[in-house]
């Protein structure tokens, strides 16, 4: 059984997701709050604010364009896909992040640009995040997603979350997955943007 639930929105957050010449997937993000990792804090995705789950992860579409980091799948990640984000000088693309099965209750997902920094955008984000390269960066590059045992669903189940990725420039971004206390699950590197990276980070 899957349930679906619509996201709440906050103030004006934009990711635009270009589809060739024309916008899509225009949108607001919810607002941030933060969790203790280590000596640091990260922007937490909650149960509340999935909008999709499921006791199935077949239930969830593929493409070819899915980036696949240990548990956390980043749906239709297509590097065309990267564009301008609407009333910024910032770049940024919208793939729905889906968490699962994994037998963690947390996981922290945590980017790096080779250019510059990257933000990670899930479940709520900063009104900042949209703004100026400067403020890019004081945001965050790594998030806290609650997993399918966290939101009631069985350890073989799936949670999946709305958002994307904001950068300053197309780059080559490195996405590492762990469980908080450090023990990493998966990492890849993957293009945003036209650009050519290293096959193996």
């Amino acid at each position: 059984m899957t349930t679906r639930t619509a996201p709440t929105w906050g103030s004006a957050v934009v990711l635009v997701a270009l589809a060739g010449s024309s916008a899509a997937l225009v949108g607001p993000l919810p607002h941030a709050s933060a969790m203790a990792v280590g000596l640091e804090a990260a922007q937490t995705a909650a149960c509340a604010q999935m909008i999709y789950s499921g006791s199935r992860p077949s239930a969830v579409l593929r493409t070819r364009h899915d980036v696949v980091v240990g548990p956390v799948r980043f749906d239709d990640l297509d590097p065309r896909l990267v564009g301008k984000i609407g009333g910024s000088a910032l770049l940024g693309i919208k793939s729905p992040m889906t968490v699962g099965p994994t037998r963690f209750p947390a996981l922290l997902v945590s980017v790096r640009g080779t250019k510059g920094f990257v933000s990670i955008v899930y479940g709520q984000a900063p009104s900042s995040t949209t703004t100026t390269p400067a403020q890019l960066r004081a945001e965050f590059d790594r998030i806290v997603v609650q997993t399918p045992m966290s939101c009631g669903l069985p350890a073989t189940g799936f949670v999946q979350y709305g958002g994307g990725f904001a950068l300053a420039q197309r780059q080559c971004v490195t996405v590492t997955v762990s469980v908080p206390t450090g023990h990493v699950l998966g990492q890849r590197t993957v293009p945003l943007g036209l650009v050519k990276c290293a096959p193996k980070s």
